[in-house]
């Protein structure tokens, strides 16, 4: 075990997510990297695309630049609140290499306890989407900027975006020009107990990676394979699991936003082989599914919260079957059945 540490931390030396990414760009810069779920446009007035390696960076780094312009202080907080999709991976990535600090809201909050966890951060700015289902995320960040001190910008991605919050869709065409910051260090990411709403609780990119590179090493995707996860929310299970992972291998990921069984029946068609994420109360109706049996899955992972396995389990032998035990938003344990 200790052997396994010591290679895991030496191959985690002077790694980030950026330096993924670049890696991945000058190899890989034309393959999917991130693809929205069919139904996309049914739940967030957003046409479904892909965007390959080279689309993210650029995404990546003028969003980076329009942050920049507010010039806030190294470290500071960015409230992102919207489901673990490509605008908040986009945003996560965003504030790292503007040298800023991203918390991750949960969507199903409260303004009340969303206004406390924006207050306790000190958060300068707030990013989201226009619409979740229902949800009007970007709604709800403007009436919490008005109340929160620190906050003084809002934006928002979509086609929908209400009088006070800058659509940063049409601002980042322009922000190529603004220069980037000196980072001398990498800030950590912030996240939100989802049952609870403790927090925030302090991430360091390293732990994400760190998780990501355990499950990949219990997996092992291939690079013509592909993560389909149904994970919405943004703590460490999710962001291993889901952005992490797939940065750390190279591996399209699809992460749904909205829960819904015909765009999973979508998503994992198609011929590739599937690593499914999934949270570990829906075993047993995966159990109980057609699903269970699809011969493109590959692996399945369960994000356990609640200490209990689900029953009936599923029973797939030539199937890797991977526990993530996720005893808090940012303490998560990860184990082969």
């Amino acid at each position: 075990m200790r052997a396994e540490q010591d290679e895991a931390t030496a191959l985690l030396d002077g790694l980030d997510l950026d330096a993924l990414l670049s890696a991945l760009t000058r190899g890989r810069g034309y393959e999917a990297a991130l693809r929205d779920p069919p139904g996309r446009r049914g739940w967030s007035d957003v046409n479904p695309a892909s965007i390959n390696f080279l689309q993210l960076d650029q995404r990546i780094d003028r969003l980076a630049r329009l942050l920049s312009i507010n010039k806030g202080q190294p470290g500071a907080s960015v409230a992102i609140l919207a489901p673990l999709g490509p605008e908040a991976i986009v945003s996560i990535l965003a504030c790292l290499r503007a040298g800023l600090s991203p918390l991750m809201l949960p969507l199903h909050g409260n303004e009340l306890e969303l206004l406390r966890l924006i207050e306790a951060s000190d958060a300068v700015m707030a990013l989201g989407v226009s619409r979740v289902g229902p949800l009007r995320p970007l709604l709800t960040l403007r009436n919490l900027a008005m109340r929160a001190f620190s906050t003084r910008f809002v934006g928002g991605f979509g086609p929908d975006i209400p009088d006070g919050v800058a659509p940063l869709d049409m601002l980042m065409a322009n922000a190529s020009l603004h220069p980037l910051p000196t980072i001398t260090e990498r800030p950590s990411l912030q996240v939100v107990d989802a049952a609870t709403m403790a927090g925030p609780l302090v991430v360091p990119e390293r732990d994400v990676l760190g998780k990501a590179l355990e499950l990949s090493r219990l997996l092992k995707p291939v690079t013509s394979s592909r993560i389909v996860t149904t994970m919405v929310g943004g703590d460490l299970a999710a962001l291993a699991s889901g952005p992490g992972m797939a940065m750390l291998t190279g591996v399209e990921l699809l992460p749904l936003g909205l829960f819904n069984l015909g765009d999973l029946q979508a998503c994992i068609e198609g011929g590739r082989h599937v690593h499914l994420v999934l949270p570990g109360e829906m075993e047993p109706a995966l159990a109980h599914s057609r699903l269970a049996s699809h011969t493109a899955l590959a692996s399945v992972v369960f994000v356990q919260r609640t200490g209990q396995s689900a029953y009936p389990a599923l029973d797939r032998p030539d199937l890797a079957i991977v526990d993530i035990d996720a005893r808090s938003a940012a303490d998560i344990t990860v184990a082969r059945r």
